[in-house]
């Protein structure tokens, strides 16, 4: 990954990390979960027709200086290029994510990080919308357990794949990734692909999450998630004095946030439920 002359101690200022910086499992661990509490997945200037930006200066500008949140093409890149000025040895690597409808989605559109600490490499993902490792997660065979979830990773058609356990037991994937080191232009693409998916669950709906002491909350349109001790429980928002309370708790320290992203999620509520009364018109002809 390509460095950056970046004011790295305003980075570490952004996400609460004054402790130590060397390479070290500890310091992954802490700056990993620091980076996950601290800063939201957010897609917010989606809704106003401004796509991701990929350069390491606008990136931080945006997440540290401005504040935001981002996502796996924001928030990744960053947390990797700041992993590697701290002597960190950090690979950016393509995903593919496993889809609720129980299918791999179409593209490897997602971005991890492999991190090799005294030899070993663990996963980090500081970028992902719905629940995942609170901890970064060795690339290992075995169970491994964290806050009442388990993972695991281990090859299924030929890829290195995460698989969360479930309740009753069953293994479901999350994504599985290839390890091959990605830069700038590797990745660019993505933004094009998303924009001309018609069925891109990036573009106009209301996608937030951030992750808290003992789980996590996610808001995918009017839906609200919360993944706590192996489980995941879903609420609808039916109000938007609701909607309020739920992006107030996702972009806590963040209050810049709430106004413009209540603004959007009633907007895209509106939208859907136009669309809805338009079909169930033609329905009726």
């Amino acid at each position: 990954m390509e460095t950056v002359a970046l004011p790295w101690r305003e980075y570490l200022d952004r996400i609460g990390h004054s402790g130590r910086t060397e390479p070290t499992l500890e310091c992954l661990r802490e700056l990993y979960t620091a980076h996950l509490r601290s800063v939201p997945y957010e897609m917010l200037d989606v809704f106003d027709g401004t796509p991701p930006v990929l350069d390491h200066e606008t990136l931080f500008r945006k997440l540290v200086r401005e504040r935001r949140g981002g996502n796996c093409l924001e928030s990744t890149p960053l947390f990797g290029e700041l992993l590697s000025r701290l002597g960190f040895t950090v690979r950016l690597v393509p995903a593919q994510i496993w889809k609720v409808s129980g299918e791999w989605w179409e593209a490897w559109d997602h971005l991890l990080l492999i991190v090799t600490v005294d030899g070993t490499d663990w996963l980090v993902d500081v970028g992902f919308l719905m629940p995942t490792f609170a901890r970064p997660l060795e690339i290992a065979d075995g169970p491994q357990q964290q806050d009442g979830w388990t993972y695991r990773v281990a090859a299924q058609d030929g890829y290195p794949t995460v698989s969360r356990q479930e309740p009753d037991g069953s293994w479901t994937p999350v994504y599985r990734f290839r390890d091959e080191p990605q830069r700038q232009d590797d990745y660019a693409w993505i933004i094009a692909f998303h924009e001309q998916t018609e069925d891109s669950p990036l573009v106009g709906t209301m996608l937030c999450a951030r992750n808290v002491p003992d789980g996590k909350l996610i808001v995918i349109g009017e839906n609200l998630l919360t993944a706590r001790h192996g489980r995941v429980t879903a609420e609808f928002i039916e109000t938007a004095d609701r909607a309020e309370e739920v992006l107030r708790e996702i972009f806590a320290g963040h209050d810049h946030l709430v106004g413009r992203a209540l603004k959007h999620w009633d907007h895209a509520r509106s939208d859907r439920t136009e669309r809805r009364n338009l079909m169930a018109r033609k329905g009726d002809q």
